[in-house]
């Protein structure tokens, strides 16, 4: 049985909506009839992006203009406003009859927003879980928090000014996740510490604490030369983009994996060397020749005499 309206019309009520911005743009209900795969206008659908990606799904009218129409005057701007949202508004609930109101697109005055309690969106899912699960700490709930990451947000729209600061915040959250994970696999699992401090630097190759991580997990795991190499890529690169030089305490596992390493090979004596290429090694047999030679008596060191 279908939930009816709240403001007693007595029509069904819209199901709820689910916005996906991780791994790229896409609207589902959960039931209903579907919302649509092709949308007839661009616009309309970076409509629905812009407020998904907004602060509390929130934007003023002129602010989605000037994103969807820096060009045109403001009277063209809003007529190709009012296009884009009856577009976008069909597109969400294709069963929508003329002129009735969207569910989901709520219009108030010169504010535009996207109706709360019925759209949801998979980015908000992720920071509430990642934020809860890195205030109690625990391996189980980083984890599954770490697993609301499905991919970058909006990458069709990498580029897109309006997505950066909602991308850089996801980006952020999910690195504190990493770290988190990392340094709590540090006694018992090194080698997946290692992992994690590697994907945190995949992204940001001068975040010290992913560094200090992976060269103690390298070093827990007794690959000191490894250690030490590490320690040097993160000079480098706190110097390069920061300009500075590694904490006390990644100095000091430098030091712990100096010390550690094993001694260097002796060197090998002159004789052992190799020979210089091209020299015939002495076979056995004449080796035994020159020995037999030395070991006979010297003749006389005059002149043979004659017969």
């Amino acid at each position: 049985m279908k939930a009816l309206s709240p403001d007693g019309s007595g029509i069904p009520a819209a199901p709820p909506l689910r916005v996906r911005l991780l791994g790229g743009f896409s609207v589902t209900r959960d039931g209903g009839a579907p919302s649509a795969q092709r949308w007839a206008r661009p616009s309309a659908r970076t409509l629905v992006k812009l407020l998904a990606v907004a602060p509390g799904h929130r934007l003023h009218r002129e602010e989605v203009m000037s994103v969807c129409w820096p060009e045109a005057d403001a009277r063209a701007a809003a007529g190709s406003l009012r296009v884009a949202l009856h577009a976008a508004r069909h597109a969400l609930e294709p069963e929508l009859p003329p002129r009735a109101a969207s569910s989901y697109l709520v219009a108030d005055g010169a504010l535009l927003s996207l109706a709360p309690g019925l759209v949801r969106v998979d980015a908000d899912e992720a920071e509430s879980v990642a934020r809860a699960a890195l205030r109690l700490g625990h391996m189980p709930e980083l984890s599954a928090a770490l697993g609301l990451f499905t991919g970058e947000l909006l990458p069709e729209d990498r580029y897109a000014h309006w997505a950066a600061t909602r991308r850089g915040q996801l980006a952020l959250l999910r690195e504190r996740l990493l770290l988190r994970l990392a340094e709590g696999h540090l006694d018992a699992a090194p080698e997946r510490a290692a992992a994690f401090a590697q994907q945190v630097l995949a992204a940001s190759p001068a975040e010290e604490l992913a560094h200090r991580v992976l060269i103690d997990a390298l070093l827990r795991q007794g690959l000191r030369r490894r250690a030490v190499h590490q320690y040097h890529v993160c000079r480098e690169a706190l110097d390069t983009e920061l300009g500075v030089r590694p904490a006390p305490e990644t100095e000091r596992l430098h030091r712990a994996a100096l010390a550690a390493a094993p001694a260097p090979l002796p060197h090998r004596p002159a004789a052992a060397r190799a020979r210089p290429r091209g020299a015939r090694r002495p076979s056995a047999a004449r080796a035994r020749r020159r020995a037999g030679a030395a070991a006979r008596p010297a003749g006389p060191t005059g002149p043979a005499p004659h017969r």
